[in-house]
């Protein structure tokens, strides 16, 4: 936490290119001590809402892994060129909803169905108001509504390769995989976008065990 804290105030809230966790926290104490302990707590806050990371460990050996990489803010260029705001756990080796995805934290659903990008995507909001986004999602675990109440681990779908269309229901679009995005409020943004990386390197120490 410290680390990430550091590196968002030095660059800016922009960690664009950035290939190191190697921050100068003492100096930015100095420089900006509110900035640094405001932004601070809001990780802390996040962290201490997640519990799970999104894709539970196959017991069964022979099921191939998921895999992610830092591709945060790399160019997309559907509807237009923009920053990648998220994290893709890619499930490429196997079909459309054979990967289970559950929430990483107790939260609140905020956001349910169709976007043109997103494809089926959830977006639940924890409680300490991070907003975590899970999108291009091949079906729903059941028929969520706006202000269910979700209990970390629970199961919310399946991933797939929803999305990049105006006509709901479309796939193949890309390869199958899940796109995590998380967003929080500070005092400079409403919904700042944090790299999904680090965090979801962090979850790997709490995965939830299935067979499927």
């Amino acid at each position: 936490m410290d680390a990430l804290t550091a590196l968002m105030i030095e660059h800016e809230y922009d960690l664009t290119g950035v290939e190191s966790l190697d921050h100068r926290r003492d100096r930015l104490l100095k420089v900006k001590p509110v900035e640094y302990k405001k932004l601070r707590n809001a990780y802390e806050m996040v962290f201490g809402d997640l519990k799970y990371f999104p894709i539970p460990l196959n017991t069964d050996p022979a099921c191939p892994e998921v895999t992610y990489e830092n591709g945060w803010m790399d160019t997309r260029t559907y509807g237009g060129e923009r920053g990648h705001e998220g994290c893709d756990i890619m499930g490429s080796q196997r079909e459309r909803g054979y990967y289970p995805v559950v929430s990483m934290s107790d939260g609140v659903v905020e956001k349910v169905g169709w976007l043109e990008k997103g494809g089926w995507r959830i977006g639940i909001r924890a409680p300490h108001e991070a907003y975590l986004y899970y999108a291009h999602l091949y079906g729903y675990s059941r028929e969520w509504k706006e202000g269910d109440e979700v209990k970390a681990g629970e199961l919310l779908g399946f991933m797939g390769d929803t999305g990049y269309s105006t006509v709901e229901g479309t796939t193949g679009n890309f390869e199958v995989h899940l796109h995590v995005g998380i967003y929080l409020k500070t005092d400079h943004y409403d919904e700042l976008s944090v790299n999904p990386y680090w965090v979801l390197r962090y979850l790997e120490k709490f995965r939830l065990k299935s067979t499927y």
